[in-house]
């Protein structure tokens, strides 16, 4: 792998939670430790991330399925495999109807974890996209969109991110210099009705957040994506 690969293990218990990670890590990947739900949170807003293993016993009042739920509401491609000791037909049902990719039951195979991540990792690779429809490249200012590779440079630098914020990218790069409502944003990157204020807010504004993060030098004071007072935001690319 040219690029690492960085796999997100929330796992409450020490001694599982390293031991998944140092035979990850031993196969090439990056690894972000998380051993509860909060620290999974917190870790998420501010990391890209490949591909999350998710216990469903966290040991705080903030369980794994909740936070699959959560997870959802703001990515739906992420792949989210749930490593669990709870086997019963139930809550592998709720887990996938939930969002989850995959579900393997403990005790497992370190092996079989290792090969069903790589399978899930080459899936997640195979976004369906309409290419023949768009332009290949997007190029405003020092941004570059790549619609093939699913790339955003700035400068020449290279920057991963998830779906999410990629598309964000894209409808911010398509609409620079513009004032855009957190309802346009929402109906033209989520494609999904407008819910509640309080939803569309929160969700745009994690997700601006994130990306925030990731083009920002100085995310204290923002100079690329631009908060209008209860308008929305402007991107600027220069």
């Amino acid at each position: 792998m040219d690029e690492k690969e960085i796999i997100m293990v929330v796992e409450d218990s020490e001694s599982l939670n390293n031991f998944i990670a140092k035979n990850l890590v031993e196969q090439g990947f990056e690894v972000i430790q998380c051993f509860n739900a909060k620290d999974a949170y917190r870790k998420l807003s501010k990391n890209f991330v490949s591909l999350v293993i998710l216990d469903l016993n966290l040991g705080d009042d903030i369980g794994g399925m909740r936070v699959l739920h959560s997870i959802r509401l703001q990515d739906k491609i992420l792949p989210i495999m749930i490593v669990s000791s709870i086997n019963t037909e139930k809550s592998k049902v709720e887990g996938f109807r939930e969002g989850c990719d995959d579900y393997i039951t403990k005790p497992f195979y370190i092996e079989e974890l290792i090969l069903r991540i790589k399978r899930m990792l080459e899936k997640s690779l195979l976004i369906d996209f309409n290419k023949n429809t768009l332009e290949t490249i997007y190029a405003n200012g020092i941004f570059e969109l790549d619609l093939n590779s699913f790339t955003v440079c700035k400068n020449g630098k290279k920057i991963p991110m998830r779906k999410k914020q990629f598309d964000m990218m894209l409808y911010f790069i398509r609409n620079s210099n513009k004032i855009l409502s957190f309802e346009a944003i929402y109906q033209n990157v989520w494609n999904e009705p407008i819910p509640d204020e309080k939803t569309l807010e929160s969700n745009i504004y994690v997700n601006i957040r994130t990306l925030r993060n990731l083009i920002e030098d100085d995310k204290k004071n923002p100079r690329h994506i631009v908060s209008v007072s209860k308008c929305g935001y402007i991107f600027v690319p220069e």
